[in-house]
């Protein structure tokens, strides 16, 4: 029997504060549809948050998009499967992640702390997940008994300070590195989001995830026959980062990434 395949759509815009300041996107995001060792599915989704205070950070997060995803693809070219990820594995990338930043920042002429960023991932097969975080902004997964009911698996990670958080430049970003392995597979469904998102998609006071901001977005995605993504939903869930009902909660970049391997219900978005 052929195993669902994946639906995803992402976006990362500019968030308000930014355009009046005349600031770039300073968020971005990546998902791709790679295949392991045995022709099956794996989805790739990251996403990173510049920090605001640094002056390079949308190169800092484009870098990290860009070279996660193609070290899971190595990754899957040599061990042929997700299973074996580890640990050791993401500590590894980090480091060649900063130094890949350091060379920028020296090729520049500015301090590496100009690239900050968040990191988010999710890797997930059918037999294995991976997931992965530092800094705030979240990752949310569907749960496999109780349908269009999601949960988070870190919570938005806060520094020292209100309104702070942690990047991967730092020089001891491994230690705040958290992850989750999983066998068996990571679920159905999954959604990453930057900071900006936070305030409509999780509940503080529960400290849960927001499923009725969730539902409509799986529901839509179902239905979608372009496989894997859809030029169209992706326009869709474009505008809603920029709706004047987004840009009321929040005056911050946003990224949001939503993916499915669920059958579709034939439910539409509202």
């Amino acid at each position: 029997m052929t195993s669902p395949r994946w639906r995803y759509a992402y976006g990362s815009v500019k968030g308000t504060s930014h355009e009046r300041d005349g600031k770039p996107c300073q968020d971005h995001s990546a998902c791709a549809l790679l295949t392991d060792g045995a022709g099956r599915d794996v989805l790739v989704a990251v996403a990173s948050d510049g920090a605001g205070s640094a002056a390079c950070s949308e190169a800092g997060s484009a870098l990290v998009c860009a070279m996660f995803v193609e070290a899971i693809r190595s990754f899957l070219s040599e061990e042929g499967e997700i299973g074996g990820l580890s640990d050791d594995f993401f500590r590894a990338w980090i480091g060649q992640v900063q130094e890949a930043l350091r060379l920028m920042a020296d090729a520049a002429g500015v301090a590496v702390r100009e690239y900050a960023c968040t990191f988010l991932a999710a890797v997930v097969g059918e037999e294995h997940a991976a997931f992965a975080q530092i800094g705030d902004g979240a990752i949310v997964v569907g749960s496999t008994e109780e349908p269009d009911t999601y949960s988070w698996e870190f919570w938005p990670q806060q520094g020292e300070y209100e309104n702070t958080t942690y990047f991967i430049t730092e020089s001891k970003a491994a230690d705040k590195l958290q992850i989750s392995l999983r066998a068996g597979g990571g679920g159905d469904e999954v959604a990453l989001f930057s900071d900006g998102l936070q305030r409509l998609a999780l509940h503080y006071q529960s400290q849960s995830a927001h499923s009725p901001f969730f539902r409509p977005f799986f529901a839509a995605l179902r239905e979608e026959t372009e496989l894997p993504c859809s030029d169209k939903y992706t326009r869709s869930l474009i505008a809603f980062l920029n709706s004047r009902q987004v840009n009321e909660r929040t005056d911050d970049d946003k990224t949001l990434i939503v993916a499915t391997r669920r059958p579709a219900a034939r439910t539409a978005l509202s």
